[in-house]
């Protein structure tokens, strides 16, 4: 994966200021949660225009509705894929109630314990490897709908997890360098901390626009993952 284009080419569009800055704003109201959906768009646009050979892949804000139905698409996809983690968290409620009720009418306390301890720790073992699963599925199922453009084909287990078995690697570089990016912007931030009144505003700017920079990066690794892909069936071509 070329991790330098990836870091560099926002830099590289003569719009990048109005362009992050629109993102920018649209970050500072997702916690109104609609404004997520646009957001997770254009991460979406950036990926598409990355595997299509865009020479500047960095979307203009032009397609407001795109955007929107891409971040619905993916947000409910992600999700669908969380519901065993769910019924997870229900199964240990209700086991956990269940005990409780047990306990509370004379059952042997000691007995119930060891229950609940073995219980709850194939519960925990589950939702662990679980997550671990959901961490290389979610940039799956987003490289499936880049390669398709079809919501329905999210749902194509076997294709979504084939992408997941065959990206391992490069989904871990792309945390691994979003991560360790993330570090040292916030150690840059520390330092300039130090300098009175300009440090602080420095580091609260650079803390605001790392947001949207690092999701445009992911974006593009993600677009540069599904580029190895071709076709509408997921097939690896590289």
């Amino acid at each position: 994966m070329d991790l330098a284009k990836a870091f560099k080419f926002v830099l590289e569009d003569e719009r990048w200021i109005n362009k992050l800055l629109i993102a920018l704003v649209v970050t500072f109201f997702s916690f109104l949660v609609i404004p997520l959906f646009f957001l997770i768009g254009y991460s979406v646009a950036i990926t598409r225009n990355v595997r299509a050979g865009v020479e500047k892949p960095l979307p203009e804000w032009d397609d407001w509705g795109k955007f929107f139905m891409d971040g619905i698409y993916i947000f409910v996809a992600q999700f669908v894929y969380t519901l065993p983690f769910w019924l997870l968290a229900c199964i240990a409620a209700v086991a956990t109630g269940g005990m409780g009720a047990v306990a509370d009418s004379g059952g042997d306390p000691e007995v119930l314990a060891a229950l609940m301890g073995t219980t709850g720790l194939l519960i925990a073992c589950l939702g662990f490897l679980f997550a671990i699963a959901l961490f290389f599925i979610s940039p799956a199922i987003i490289v499936q709908y880049v390669i398709t453009d079809e919501f329905a084909a999210c749902f194509r287990f076997g294709e979504v997890f084939g992408i997941a078995r065959q990206s391992i690697g490069d989904i871990l570089i792309v945390f691994l360098a979003t991560f360790g990016a993330s570090l040292a912007i916030s150690m840059v931030g520390i330092v300039l901390a130090i300098i009175p009144c300009l440090g602080q505003i420095v580091t609260f700017l650079i803390g605001v626009v790392m947001g949207p920079y690092l999701m445009a990066v992911t974006g593009h690794l993600y677009g540069q993952i599904a580029s190895k892909f071709g076709g509408k069936s997921a097939k690896f071509v590289g």
